[in-house]
């Protein structure tokens, strides 16, 4: 999905040039965005903006030899000739008796190795002693509609308006997924399906992301502030080669859909 690729990579840029130098405050917020980027089908876009992500100490760049693991396995490290993701140790045990291997660890880009901050080889680094201070302070949690204000606040200050608008034109079930939260108990009603008309029923306890009320979002400040800026920049009446704004038809089906986009 390359708009949501162009998006990230907006974004931390737009995040990077808002921030004074040595404000950790980044970090964080770059963290959040590039999990927000691992929800949909995405390459690793991480070298489009690898000097933002170590000027602002999320991503770690070592020599190879510096892998805790380099001494015990010297000749893995020295095949490695081209870009290469690094896994910890394979987890066996699945239903079909298949290798798994476990989440990207780092990664190397001869002749250098890379970690980003909260990942496990960070954690190693860390353990290691090679990490110390703020540098070895995990990524604060932050909700996605929090980064997405310094986004857009970054974006109108650059004139971007085709960044702002793309972020404000997700709408607010993504943007204010992680936001609202609601537990489902086992049989609870949770839809009605489009095509037999039949209700759907929750099979077990979840915690289902986003649900809210058209009341709850206008009581939200966030929401404000999000309307505002799109309102006072009037970015919405840019055209955009990715627009992901409803149609009429489907605003009229929604009065939460319809409210945020209301007037603007």
């Amino acid at each position: 999905m390359h708009e949501i690729e162009d998006m990230v990579e907006g974004a931390v840029r737009a995040i990077h040039g808002r921030a004074a130098p040595g404000d950790m405050a980044p970090r964080s917020q770059i963290a959040r965005l590039f999990r927000f980027q691992g929800e949909f089908d995405c390459s690793f876009t991480h070298f489009r903006v690898m000097d933002i992500l170590l000027a602002r100490r999320f991503t770690y760049q070592f020599m190879v030899s510096d892998h805790p693991d380099h001494a015990a396995r010297p000749e893995f490290f020295k095949d490695i000739k081209k870009f290469t993701f690094l896994h910890d140790e394979p987890e066996a045990g699945t239903e079909d008796d298949d290798d798994v291997p476990s989440e990207i660890a780092g990664y190397i880009e001869p002749p250098h190795l890379y970690c980003d901050a909260g990942s496990p080889l960070w954690r190693r680094m860390v353990e290691a002693g090679k990490l110390k201070g703020p540098d070895a302070e995990p990524p604060v949690p932050l909700l996605l509609v929090d980064v997405v204000h310094e986004v857009m606040l970054g974006a109108e200050a650059d004139g971007d308006l085709d960044l702002l608008a793309m972020w404000f034109n997700l709408g607010p079930v993504s943007l204010f997924g992680d936001t609202f939260t609601k537990l489902i108990r086992k049989g609870d009603f949770v839809a009605r399906n489009p095509f037999t008309g039949k209700d759907v029923f929750a099979l077990e306890d979840y915690v289902a992301r986003g649900r809210f009320t058209l009341e709850e979002l206008q009581a939200t400040p966030q929401a404000t502030r999000l309307r505002d800026i799109a309102r006072r920049t009037q970015a919405l009446s840019v055209k955009l080669a990715y627009d992901e704004r409803p149609s009429k038809e489907a605003l009229a089906q929604s009065p939460i859909h319809a409210w945020w986009w209301e007037g603007l």
